[in-house]
């Protein structure tokens, strides 16, 4: 089994902290560095070359949804989570949009955040089980 390697992107240093707590158990998971905002999520991406980024929305400098888009457009394999309180479907398609492959609800990162990453990494979608399949962008 090969191990998943993780970059981790929030303002808020509790939300790191807590990310990395939640992913300490998962054996074929290994966090390689976390960011503070998403012009610096782009930047390590660029430099650890992460199979799945961990992604907030809503932070300083650049926002995740255009952290997002960069990375896919620099590496369209990436799987890229979304890791939000908002439940929005605008929020949802736009992002999925942009090149996520999953968009987890804060609330629900304990159960659903290692499945999401498993999801991204493999290239399969994954929506957070309060999540309205609607949501997602049509075709």
């Amino acid at each position: 089994m090969s191990t998943i390697r993780v970059l981790i992107a929030d303002d808020h240093a509790l939300v790191r902290d807590s990310v990395r707590a939640i992913l300490a158990n998962e054996r074929d998971m290994e966090i390689v560095a976390t960011a503070g905002d998403g012009q610096e999520a782009v930047d390590l991406f660029d430099s650890y070359g992460p199979d799945v980024v961990v992604m907030d929305i809503s932070m300083p400098k650049m926002d995740g949804i255009h952290a997002t888009e960069l990375i896919h457009q620099h590496k369209e394999s990436a799987g890229i989570v979304i890791l939000s309180m908002h439940v929005n479907a605008a929020l949802v398609q736009q992002a999925i949009r942009m090149g996520a492959r999953g968009y987890v609800l804060k609330r629900q990162a304990t159960d659903e955040l290692p499945k999401a990453i498993r999801a991204a990494y493999q290239g399969d979608t994954y929506l957070s089980s309060e999540i309205p399949p609607a949501f997602l962008p049509r075709s």
